[in-house]
């Protein structure tokens, strides 16, 4: 029987003095090696925990080790000063010693374990995110919802409904509407890098919903018959607001997941995004029961009897034949069938709504608690954030963003734009204005399947928060990715007038976005897990911004492809028909489906989940020139994708014709040579990349190939 030594005889004692503290293993950790290029740990003090004290050394091995012990500790000490002096004389040299001297939080780790602990506290608690103290995150997120459903739903109504827009003029108002989506790294640098009055979130979140709510404020002044083109430059200058206190947010939503276990980390993200869902919810109700009347959904309604019908030739060929006929100079009186209500919600009315919720958030924003911070010199921050890009773990994900958004972005549907975020919406080039004509989808069930489509993904985000949040990531994106192409490929029924039934498409589309929740959540999760403390609102946006910097390219792609079946172009032209017209409609419905079919071979370059992706980072691969290809790429696609979508906008009169720009041609002879050869250089992107990176390595051997490649 062993026996508990005696106290008095110092076993005890012996045990507490040599457990080393948590301070004295952080300390044991030395400076990088020349020699060995990594880090050198202090050999910890010898335990004599469990050896017998009648095999206790005696006096002489005692002396001997204590001598030991101290050549070690001078060895030390030499080796130390050795590192110093080598690496000053490596600066001096034009070495870039940032990179040496740059310790995050993922160079160093204290035991194997700590690499999955982003906060760098393992005694920290968890954050409440409902309490008092941060709920205004949550606040945040569901006026921003509110911003987001208003600002893409009333679309809809304004230029399909009431104006007749061209697809590529309403494929381009959408991209304008969401173009600050693509500058968030801007905010995210802001936030980060020059705190206010100490804070980096609270002032830039209070700061851009008074932007946001000035604008609004705006848009009531310009009445119900303000211009359409300037209602979507002035819902895009509103979502400037939003998108910059939302960056702020995606920041401090940061923070709290990173003070989630790894476990049930996820949580948070889904939550937000699931409030954010709520707000839409709310404002697509508003718009369903405030835009189903008459003057919103009959053309040419005119609500005063003093006032003459229109004679305007655009306007009377959209008017109901039998209408006009029975009542050539009294129709645009009468409440047409499109019409749901005999009220309608005006647009200064709609936009005070949306102000009044904005203005009645921001003291919560005030209350948020958040410790302050000193501001880091702009260049050392830089240098650092450098760093990050060149990491392997960051650069991938982004590319994978890139690939996957441009070709499983491509008109598939309204639905979310980035997987890289909920938040934009990108609509089919083709299929809105079909839906318009061929199902008769006005606005009110137009809002009703919104409104379902925002449920079913938030009914989604909450299921994946309860039940799936260690499931591979990999396996959620090949799942839903076939899902909806499944429930998308019964659109061709509708196509060939099988059965044109607006209930029918709208239970098809809602299906396909149930299944795209899963493919939106493994892309956002990822980002969560490569954020370094201290970066959370820089970092998170510029994987955002990379991948919201080609959605507005895959909605260039979307009405570029138009080009080549001009006569699904315009209403008019779709309501004729013709066998050609659905021809042309099938093979470009047949096309967007390969095209979505084959982002799963990006599959490889996404990491299966939480700890692979931590395991990842902590492995510390860099690469200057993929680092700089990433950069280069979204830089080049972001200047395109603006420039194009303007031009189309505010020009489209002049150059929306032209095919290049997705337009049906602006001359019989005129060339799609231009259109061809740059969706074909996009595409050579997309698979050129991907190829290079994933399956190279496949044909030189250095890598076997396997399915599990995509689970």
């Amino acid at each position: 029987m062993i026996q508990n030594p005696d106290p008095t005889e110092g076993g005890a004692c012996d045990i507490l003095e040599n457990i080393p503290s948590d301070s004295e293993r952080r300390a044991a950790t030395d400076a990088p090696s020349r020699r060995g290029g990594g880090f050198r740990f202090r050999r910890p003090a010898s335990f004599t925990i469990f050896r017998n004290r009648a095999n206790a050394p005696s006096q002489e091995q005692s002396v001997r080790a204590s001598f030991v012990s101290a050549v070690d500790t001078v060895d030390d000490s030499v080796e130390f000063l050795a590192d110093a002096l080598g690496r000053a004389g490596e600066q001096s040299a034009g070495e870039e010693p940032e990179e040496r001297r740059s310790i995050t939080a993922l160079d160093v780790q204290k035991k194997e374990g700590d690499i999955y602990n982003i906060s760098g506290s393992e005694d920290e608690e968890q954050i409440n995110p409902l309490s008092s103290d941060y709920n205004g995150i949550i606040a945040n997120y569901f006026s921003v919802g509110l911003m987001i459903g208003g600002s893409t739903s009333l679309l809809y109504p304004i230029l399909i409904v009431r104006e007749g827009a061209t697809a590529s003029l309403m494929t381009a108002s959408y991209a304008v509407v969401m173009v600050f989506w693509s500058y968030k790294i801007v905010f995210g640098f802001l936030s980060d890098c020059f705190p206010i009055f100490g804070y980096k979130r609270k002032p830039y979140i209070v700061i851009g919903w008074l932007f946001c709510a000035g604008v609004m404020m705006s848009l009531a002044r310009e009445g119900n018959d303000v211009d359409s083109r300037n209602l979507v430059i002035m819902l895009a200058l509103a979502n400037m607001g939003y998108v910059w206190a939302d960056v702020a947010a995606d920041g401090f939503m940061v923070w709290v997941a990173h003070r989630e276990p790894i476990e049930k980390r996820g949580k948070m993200q889904t939550l937000v995004y699931s409030v954010n869902k709520l707000g839409q919810i709310a404002i697509n109700v508003l718009i369903m029961f405030g835009f189903s009347g008459p003057e919103m959904n009959c053309v040419g309604f005119e609500p005063d009897p003093d006032v003459p019908c229109s004679t305007n030739i655009s306007v009377t060929k959209r008017v109901d034949p039998d209408m006009y006929q029975n009542n050539p100079n009294g129709w645009c009186y009468e409440k047409c069938h499109q019409a749901t209500f005999d009220w309608d919600l005006s647009i200064p009315e709609f936009a005070l709504c949306i102000c009044f919720v904005i203005v009645a958030s921001i003291p919560l924003y005030l209350r948020l608690k958040e410790d302050k911070a000193k501001a880091e010199p702009r260049m050392e921050f830089l240098k650092k954030f450098w760093i990050q890009v060149k990491r392997r773990a960051c650069w991938q994900i982004i590319l994978y963003g890139m690939i996957s958004h441009i070709t499983f972005g491509v008109m598939n549907g309204l639905r979310s734009k980035f997987i890289a975020s909920p938040y934009p919406t990108c609509p089919v080039a083709a299929k809105m204005p079909a839906n318009y004509v061929w199902l008769d989808l006005h606005t009110f069930q137009h809002q009703i399947m919104v409104i379902f489509e925002k449920f079913v993904f938030f009914i989604g985000l909450n299921l994946v928060r309860k039940y799936a949040l260690n499931v591979s990531w990999r396996k959620s994106v090949l799942i839903g990715s076939i899902l909806v192409l499944i429930f998308n490929s019964m659109y061709f029924i509708i196509i060939f007038d099988v059965w044109r039934n607006s209930w029918f498409y709208i239970f098809t589309d809602v299906s396909a976005l149930f299944m795209y929740t899963l493919n939106f959540l493994a892309s956002h999760a990822s980002m969560v897990e490569v954020a370094e403390p201290g970066y959370e609102a820089i970092t998170y946006s510029m994987i955002t911004t990379a991948t919201n910097a080609v959605s507005p390219l895959s909605a260039v792609i979307s009405y570029q492809l138009l080009a080549f079946f001009p006569s699904l172009n315009d209403q008019e032209s779709i309501a004729t028909d013709t066998p050609q017209v659905r021809k042309e409609f099938a093979c470009l419905h047949l096309l967007v489906i390969l095209l979505n079919l084959s982002s799963l071979l990006s599959l490889p370059l996404l990491p299966r989940q939480k700890k692979e992706t931590r395991e990842l980072v902590a492995k510390g691969e860099k690469s200057t020139f993929w680092g700089m290809y990433v950069i280069g790429s979204a830089l080049t696609f972001l200047c395109y994708s603006t420039f194009v979508t303007f031009i189309t906008v505010k020009y489209h009169d002049v150059y929306g014709c032209m095919k290049i720009l997705g337009g049906g041609g602006c001359s019989a002879d005129e060339s799609s040579t231009f259109a061809l050869w740059l969706v074909s250089v996009i595409l050579f992107y997309c698979y050129g990349t991907n190829f290079y990176l994933s399956y190279l390595p496949i044909l030189r051997g250095e890598q076997r190939f396997s399915w599990k490649m995509f689970i």
